[in-house]
C-alpha cells in the first residue's frame, strides 16, 4: 500500500512537472511519446499539450519497426510471416549481427568486432567508425538511423555521415522525420533529426521510446 501511494504521488508530480511548460515544445512537434520506465512500465504523453496516461501492459521495448528486415542464421532478408510469404534474401554473411533498413535494398549492419556498415543489398557502400553497438533503429522511411551503445544514441544520415549524438538508452523518429526523441535516465531530449541542441527536454525517465501519429 506504501509503495502504490508514493508510485501514485509520483506519477502526479511528473504530470504535473510535464504541463508545467508546454510552450517549450515547438511548433510540428506533434503525436504520442510511448515510453518504458526503470520498472519496465508503459507510460505516453501526448504531444503538444503533455497529458499522460499509463498502460497496463508492461515491456521494456517499445519501438516499433516499420519494416520485416531482419538477420537470422547469417542471412540479411525480408522475412515474410506467416509462411508461405517466403523472404527476399539481400546478404549472406555470418559477420552481420544487427541490422535496420534504409529504403530499397539499402540497409545499416552491424559486423563481428563492432564494424558499422552500410550496404546495397550485398555490395558494401561504406564502413564506419567501430562501436560497441547493441542495436540499430531507423527512421520511418529510412533517411536517418542511430547506433545505440551502452549509453549514447549516435545518429546518421543514410550515407553514414555522423550527424550527432545524445546520451540515452534508446530513440525514436516523429512520423514526419523532423524530429527525434531519446530516451534518458531522467528525460526525454527531444531534438531536430539534423542535428541541432535538444528543442525541449521532457522531465520523464526512460529506457526506451517510440514516437506515434496523432490519433
Amino acid at each position: 500500500m506504501v509503495v502504490a501511494s508514493v508510485a501514485a504521488v509520483a506519477l502526479v508530480a511528473t504530470l504535473d512537472a510535464l504541463r508545467s511548460d508546454p510552450a517549450a515544445l515547438p511548433a510540428g512537434v506533434r503525436g504520442e511519446l510511448v515510453y518504458s520506465d526503470a520498472a519496465c512500465h508503459r507510460h505516453a504523453v501526448r504531444l503538444p499539450d503533455l497529458g499522460r496516461h499509463d498502460f497496463l501492459t508492461v515491456g521494456c521495448g517499445v519501438f516499433t519497426r516499420r519494416d520485416n528486415l531482419g538477420v537470422k542464421d547469417g542471412v540479411v532478408a525480408w522475412f515474410a510471416y506467416p509462411v508461405p510469404g517466403g523472404t527476399t534474401t539481400l546478404l549472406r554473411s555470418r559477420a552481420v549481427r544487427e541490422v535496420a533498413w534504409l529504403g530499397g535494398r539499402r540497409f545499416a549492419a552491424v559486423l563481428v568486432g563492432g564494424r558499422l556498415t552500410i550496404w546495397d543489398g550485398d555490395r558494401l557502400v561504406h564502413e564506419l567508425a567501430r562501436g560497441s553497438y547493441r542495436e540499430l533503429r531507423a527512421s520511418p522511411s529510412g533517411t536517418y538511423f542511430a547506433a545505440l551503445g551502452p549509453d549514447r544514441v549516435r545518429v546518421f544520415d543514410l550515407e553514414g555521415k555522423p550527424l550527432w549524438e545524445e546520451a540515452g538508452h534508446g530513440v525514436a523518429w516523429s512520423p514526419d522525420e523532423r524530429f527525434a526523441a531519446v530516451a534518458g535516465a531522467k528525460e526525454i531530449a527531444i531534438v531536430p533529426a539534423a542535428g541541432g541542441k535538444p528543442v525541449a527536454r521532457i522531465p520523464a525517465a526512460a529506457r526506451d521510446v517510440d514516437w506515434r501519429a496523432p490519433r
